[in-house]
């Protein structure tokens, strides 16, 4: 950098500090390079990250960064505040865990003015700092706004900690640890699950809140808005960068850009073979792999360097809390071979507008394991929209249809005080606690016939995948949960065609990332509405995260 001034270092991009910011003892401003770099006015280059700095997409140490405010329990690692450094942005626990630094950032879709535009168009991601705008409202005026997952308990919180690795038993506590076996709410032979850990948390989902509260009162699973700025920053990233220097899993072709996991259900990944794992060795699930001992370790992460969050894209399922469901079921009694479809389901209480997921249907089976938008004809039967039915099966008897509120976590609520049951109002699951901790929202599925099935993948063509026009939308999007024209039982590379598995269930617990033997459809995005609280898999397990207070 010698040589070069202030003014030739803006145009290389550098941006200037002034006042405060200045490096304590220099007389003139200096800058800060697009890795975070200080830069002296002598043009010294001191590789030193800014604190609490979410970086350049493209750059070294993109994605993470240093906690302004280390908390009691928290120690730096070696290297922490080194961009370069294996460990930039890692901070280990008092029970040992490896912990991740996410700074709070600003966001954008789909903008003209994106620098990604040109190539991605309206599934363009830019990130910012939060250093790039004085408050949220001039943010606002350039369309960038700061993610969900860093608004709790009515707070703007500065950023949070996520495990760099799948928690695994660390003498009953649930930590992140290197090289251990992932624990999961459903074990088979010889793995470990929830129960194994101080106090025996259920082996189900739900027990997952109770597992993580092992390490302290703050700990929780990695929320829904947690997993969904994780996969922002990975899209950033692989729009931004040009090469495999600052990410690994980079593909110039732009076909498999995004992080690789354990997902091809043999210690390897789907789309790049070169990726090995090492089994964790139990005997019910062999092709279940260590936490992080992927290798090239950098190919797993969520920004393609040796210091990003491990695991990312398969191996085990995350359970995420934030988002829920309180479902009904309607029994059918009678469905119509005519254009569209009717079915008589008494007394179903439906408006029309509404969307009904069908099952257990005899007969009329093409019906089954979809979802509908339905018309109401009476107080006892239905229509389902644009479904010609004069060429199905004659319908012989049963056959479920389901209805569903969702709801997304307020703002106002405290994450940590969060509780796992379904009648108090502090509770995650159930109508009570739905009514004093959550608001209702409505998201867009898929209902068109016939590509309306569950199984869906984000992307459809070029069509816009997350919609960003009003805040509903927005809302939308900061869950991971796609515009109804931006899933396709295709997908799109740009998204990792990775699976959005729509559905309707009550008490609904969601499920990301992927498991060891998903194939293609693992990845940073993959999402499931499948699964309710009550359920225990051998592949699901969780990371923690935590807030700073």
């Amino acid at each position: 950098m010698s040589g070069l001034n202030l003014a030739q270092l803006a145009a290389h991009g550098f941006a200037k500090l002034t006042g405060a910011q200045r490096v304590a003892g220099a007389n003139a401003p200096v800058a800060v390079d697009a890795n975070g770099s200080i830069v002296m006015p002598d043009g010294t280059l001191l590789r030193n990250a800014i604190n609490n700095n979410i970086g350049t997409p493209g750059f070294a140490g993109f994605g993470q960064g240093i906690c302004p405010a280390v908390p009691m329990g928290y120690t730096p690692m070696p290297g922490c505040t080194d961009t370069l450094s294996a460990n930039y942005g890692s901070y280990q626990y008092s029970d040992g865990s490896v912990m991740i630094w996410i700074p709070a950032f600003y966001f954008r879709l789909g903008h003209a003015n994106n620098p990604t535009y040109g190539v991605y168009a309206a599934n363009s991601v830019d990130v910012k700092p939060l250093s790039a705008y004085p408050d949220e409202a001039t943010a606002a005026s350039d369309s960038y706004y700061l993610h969900r997952a860093f608004i709790n308990g009515g707070t703007n919180q500065p950023g949070f900690f996520r495990d760099k690795y799948d928690c695994s038993n660390n003498a009953g506590t649930c930590s992140s640890i290197a090289n251990a076996m992932p624990i999961v709410s459903g074990p088979s032979t010889g793995q470990l699950g929830f129960a194994t850990l101080t106090g025996a948390p259920a082996n189900a989902y739900y027990g997952a809140i109770a597992a993580a509260k092992t390490r302290g009162a703050l700990f929780v699973p990695e929320t829904i808005f947690m997993a969904d700025a994780i996969t922002r920053l990975s899209e950033a990233h692989a729009q931004a960068s040009t090469s495999a220097t600052y990410c690994a899993w980079f593909d110039a072709a732009r076909v498999t850009n995004y992080p690789k996991g354990n997902n091809n259900n043999a210690l390897r990944d789907a789309n790049d073979t070169s990726v090995i794992f090492t089994t964790a060795g139990a005997s019910g699930a062999p092709n279940m792999a260590l936490a992080g001992s992927g290798v090239p370790f950098a190919k797993t992460t969520h920004n393609g360097q040796a210091c990003g969050i491990a695991d990312v894209a398969g191996n085990i399922y995350k359970i995420n809390p934030g988002l829920m469901c309180i479902a009904l079921g309607k029994t059918i009694t009678g469905a119509t071979q005519a254009n569209p479809v009717a079915l008589t389901v008494a007394a179903h209480g439906y408006t029309t507008g509404n969307v009904v997921q069908i099952d257990s249907v005899e007969g009329m089976t093409q019906l089954n394991g979809r979802l509908y938008t339905i018309t109401v004809t009476d107080a006892n039967t239905i229509t389902l929209n644009a479904v010609d039915g004069t060429a199905f099966t004659a319908y012989t008897s049963g056959g479920i249809t389901t209805k569903g509120v969702f709801y997304a976590l307020k703002t106002s609520v405290d994450i940590a005080a969060v509780t796992a049951g379904t009648t108090l109002a502090t509770d995650h699951w159930g109508a009570t606690g739905a009514a004093a901790q959550f608001d209702v929202i409505t998201p867009n599925f898929a209902t068109t016939y016939p590509n309306n099935a569950y199984a869906q993948r984000y992307g459809n063509a070029a069509n816009q995948v997350f919609a960003w026009d009003t805040a509903a939308n927005r809302l939308l999007s900061m869950l991971g949960l796609p515009a109804a024209s931006g899933m396709s039982t295709a997908g799109s590379n740009a998204m990792g065609t990775d699976y959005y598995y729509q559905y309707i269930r009550n008490e609904l617990c969601v499920i990301s990332r992927g498991n060891w033997g998903n194939g293609s459809v693992a990845g940073v995005r993959f999402r499931s509405l499948s699964n309710a609280r009550n359920n225990a898999n051998h592949s699901v397990g969780l990371a923690c995260a935590s807030y700073l207070t």
